[in-house]
């Protein structure tokens, strides 16, 4: 393949992922979009008390901490002592990227960006990266079922099905945390790296060791070797992370005159945690469709409320995102173009 031929095809991809990130961003704002009085949902945004998005910033911008600590716990096998604001920083770089570049880049970016600052494997970055992911995804697939038994109106045919989906997932999650531990034991981790070398020869011979080595220090990643005050600690943090974040929601409701119980919201935010997960730029269409079915399903709230109360928290959401990322990113000594070019190459930042 001549070097023009393989920068058209890698030109190609790129413009397909973008038509289909597009296009999914699209369908989802129209679902979002759809049957709404604009001029009614402005005025209901404008009738908001400020009071209520200073309260949803403020706790927004604690739990970045919380994560970033949960972060270094994490990581500790491989560091043991990492600053805090070092931790926070790249926590928001990461969140900075997602909103600069579509497909969620940013949450690879932040482990393998915090790995060479930190002068370790990025295959280890990029693992704990996934343990984060795979520890939320478990504790809020947990607090949605814990909720049901304390929401009043739990019969709706809407919330039945989530709730099947969600038993069906709460052992998947365990399974695979099961599956990182076992790939590590002393007996199936040789077996793991002969498949992979195995696998590993369909690739270019150039490519193939590096490769090899940084799939198997991924998987030596994915294994929590801490010990049991640590693995208490990650919990209890992994559980604080979201006892922060999701009264902020609760108390903007107030603004909007959404009168739910704090721990009825719950299945409202785990589909929130869910749509917004998947790859559009800001989380644009997925998170607001997802949000506005759930409010119009669970709870009943006018078409018009659901959207001037997600249009608002999105944009709090985004505008935190874009401030403390710039801010992070200034403080880590990265610019935007550097930033940007993440994904081609990795630049300066590989």
């Amino acid at each position: 393949m001549t070097i023009s031929t393989k920068n058209t095809t890698i030109l190609t991809i790129k413009y397909v992922k973008i038509a289909i990130i597009l296009g999914i961003t699209l369908i989802f704002l129209f679902v979002f979009f759809n049957n709404v009085n604009f001029s009614e949902v402005i005025q209901i945004i404008k009738g908001v008390n400020p009071v209520y998005p200073l309260l949803f910033s403020l706790g927004s911008f604690l739990q970045f901490f919380i994560r970033a600590y949960r972060w270094g716990i994490i990581l500790k096998p491989y560091k043991k002592k990492i600053k805090l604001s070092t931790l926070y920083n790249y926590t928001m770089i990461g969140y900075f990227i997602n909103f600069l570049v579509p497909g969620r880049v940013g949450e690879p970016a932040k482990g393998i960006l915090l790995a060479k600052n930190l002068n370790i494997p990025r295959s280890y970055g990029l693992a704990s990266v996934v343990l984060e992911r795979l520890i939320d995804f478990f504790i809020v697939v947990m607090f949605f079922l814990i909720s049901l038994f304390f929401i009043k109106n739990n019969n709706s045919i809407f919330l039945i099905q989530i709730k099947k989906i969600a038993i069906l997932i709460f052992p998947v999650v365990i399974f695979i945390f099961f599956l990182f531990y076992l790939f590590n034991t002393r007996r199936v981790f040789p077996v793991v790296e002969k498949l992979i070398n195995k696998i590993s020869r369909i690739l270019p011979e150039k490519f193939r060791a590096r490769l090899v080595e940084f799939t198997l220090k991924f998987i030596k990643g994915l294994q929590l070797n801490l010990k049991f005050f640590d693995v208490l600690k990650l919990f209890l943090a992994s559980i604080a992370v979201w006892f922060a974040l999701i009264p902020c929601y609760w108390i903007l409701m107030k603004g909007f005159d959404i009168q739910l119980g704090l721990l009825e919201i719950f299945p409202y935010f785990s589909i929130l945690v869910v749509s917004a997960s998947i790859p559009t730029p800001g989380m644009a269409g997925t998170m607001d469709a997802g949000s506005k079915i759930a409010l119009t399903k669970l709870y009943n709230i006018p078409v018009d409320t659901a959207v001037a109360y997600t249009i608002l928290f999105h944009f709090l959401v985004l505008a935190l995102w874009v401030v403390c990322g710039l801010i992070a990113s200034v403080v880590q000594g990265l610019n935007i173009k550097s930033i940007k070019n993440f994904k081609r190459g990795e630049n300066e930042m590989s």
